[in-house]
């Protein structure tokens, strides 16, 4: 089974390397639908990477959508759980609010640390996938 997710990664990252842009607009395709699918916007990824897309033309839509595709949930569980303890570090204090009902207090304060912890790791995590990607593209292109 890992196998033939590998085989489908590399063909579509080579379908994408072939098409005729430049690899910073892969890379930079790539490093934007990676910093989507890891931003906690659960079953809103795509519908960012679509607005994303509409507003800059330049970038490679299928490394976009590539990389919403790849951070699957397979993934994205270990990051959101990174996530949120980086993000309950920064905050270990008790919230900044305290609501009078117990849900939306627990609510707020799990989605605070996801969301802390999740855009420093989706911000790192883009910007190292930028320099992978971009030297892949390169490199393939070279060929």
């Amino acid at each position: 089974m890992i196998t033939k997710f590998r085989e489908k990664i590399k063909k579509h990252f080579e379908e994408v390397i072939k098409l005729k842009t430049s690899p910073h607009s892969i890379a930079l395709g790539f490093a934007i639908g990676t910093f989507v699918a890891i931003f906690p916007t659960p079953g809103f990824s795509v519908w960012l990477g679509l607005l994303i897309v509409l507003i800059y033309e330049k970038i490679n839509k299928l490394s976009l959508f590539g990389a919403i595709a790849f951070w699957n949930p397979l993934f994205i569980t270990p990051i959101f759980a990174w996530g949120y303890k980086i993000g309950d570090y920064i905050l270990r204090t008790k919230p900044l609010m305290e609501y009078p009902i117990v849900l939306i207090d627990r609510i707020y304060y799990i989605t605070l640390r996801l969301v802390i912890g999740n855009t420093i790791l989706g911000i790192i995590i883009a910007v190292m996938s930028y320099f992978i990607v971009r030297k892949i593209a390169v490199e393939y292109q070279k060929k």
